[in-house]
């Protein structure tokens, strides 16, 4: 079933709309830091901290102190209630607001938490570099590390969306002592994974080919990330679908924003295909000393979900799949996300440093299995 949010007063409709078409924006409200930081090469990466209640000031003093790169014992401490949230290919750390947003309508189960986003090199208020070898899921994920340093972050929850499911792998192979867990989402392992290959996918990618102007790239975009269900549902508060919603949202952003530039297109490609873990690396992040989480969406077609489930064999982990979501999971999907990311704060809190620590997963390559059947049927839905 989908979620539903109440339609704004504003409006004036007693109706219930499709959660989906909540961009998040509603969270800015807990933005309490903006910065920027210089990488090398003249890099700059723009970083954003949202906070669910005041920042203490011992807090403050951190986040002064952190252009010396000192952590201290004070911000070990909080590393429970820490998310770095790192974002995908071509999309802006914004993109995690429909999750923030969710995550600290908690309640008390929100309190003090802090989240961190960022604008990958490539798009947004970052630097686009015009070298393609500048985008690697390891330069990328020295990047991440940045914005922990520069927040004073000694340890985090670290969540990945997609390509940013690669970086935080790199994350936690070069600096695992950074880590509280490991969240992947919607996640592949990188390379010859990452090319969709239904021909749902393939059909998408044809219709992109032929046609260049805005709205069709928009409706190119969306089929991508969104399932056809989702889509097709009517959106009660203005008898459009949320195809035309979501659509009108996104020509409006890119208009707005000029969208993302060709040397940032190319570099997160190049980061995409050019990631791959080894056996070893495997081996390393399963006795990193932290809990991993694959979360996946079951009608994703851009990342087969038999992707995520080898990952997560791999890995060691469990895999969350969600029935309704596709790839945007942290928008379709922020709810069952949410469940999971305060689910492992709580088992990271009752001491939890195993892989499979959130939920135990006995058999990793049934899911893989069953993963490949859903696949097989993705060409006929």
């Amino acid at each position: 079933m989908l979620a539903t949010v109440p339609a704004t007063a504003s409006q004036g409709l007693n109706v219930s709309r499709p959660a989906v078409l909540d961009d998040g924006s509603d969270a800015k409200k807990y933005i309490t830091q903006k910065g920027t930081l210089t990488r090398d090469g003249g890099v700059n990466i723009a970083y954003e901290l949202l906070q669910s209640e005041p920042a203490s000031t011992t807090q403050i003093a951190l986040q002064v102190d952190a252009a010396g790169v000192t952590t201290t014992e004070a911000a070990s401490s909080s590393a429970t209630n820490r998310f770095l949230m790192i974002m995908g290919f071509a999309a802006t750390g914004e993109a995690w607001l429909p999750t923030v947003k969710e995550l600290f309508s908690r309640g008390g189960k929100s309190a003090g938490l802090e989240v961190a986003v960022f604008d990958n090199r490539g798009i947004g208020a970052s630097s686009s570099p015009a070298d393609k070898r500048a985008y690697t899921t390891d330069v990328m994920a020295g990047d991440a590390l940045a914005v922990m340093d520069a927040l004073g972050w000694a340890r985090a929850h670290v969540v990945g969306h997609s390509m940013g499911a690669m970086i935080g792998c790199r994350l936690a192979l070069t600096a695992p002592e950074r880590l509280a867990s490991l969240t992947l989402v919607s996640a592949t392992g990188g390379g010859s994974e990452a090319i969709p290959t239904n021909c749902t996918a393939i059909a998408a990618g044809v219709r992109g080919a032929m046609k260049s102007d805005l709205p069709s790239r928009a409706s190119v975009d969306l089929a991508f990330h969104f399932s056809k269900r989702l889509l097709r549902q009517d959106d009660p508060a203005t008898g459009r679908t949320v195809k035309a919603e979501l659509k009108s949202q996104y020509v409006e952003l890119q208009k707005a924003t000029g969208g993302q530039s060709r040397a940032g297109q190319d570099g997160h490609m190049n980061a995409v295909m050019s990631h791959s873990l080894s056996k070893q690396e495997y081996a390393r992040l399963r006795s990193a000393g932290f809990p991993i989480l694959v979360i996946h969406g079951a009608e994703d077609i851009l990342a087969a979900p038999r992707h995520a489930a080898r990952l997560a064999r791999r890995l060691g982990a469990p895999l969350v799949m969600i029935g309704h979501s596709a790839h945007f999971t942290p928008r379709d999907a922020a709810k069952e996300v949410t469940d999971e990311l305060l689910a492992t704060l709580e088992a990271v809190r009752r001491g939890a440093t195993h892989a499979d620590a959130v939920h135990p997963c006995p058999d990793p390559a049934a899911y893989e299995r069953s993963a490949c059947a859903a696949a097989l049927c993705c060409c006929f839905a």
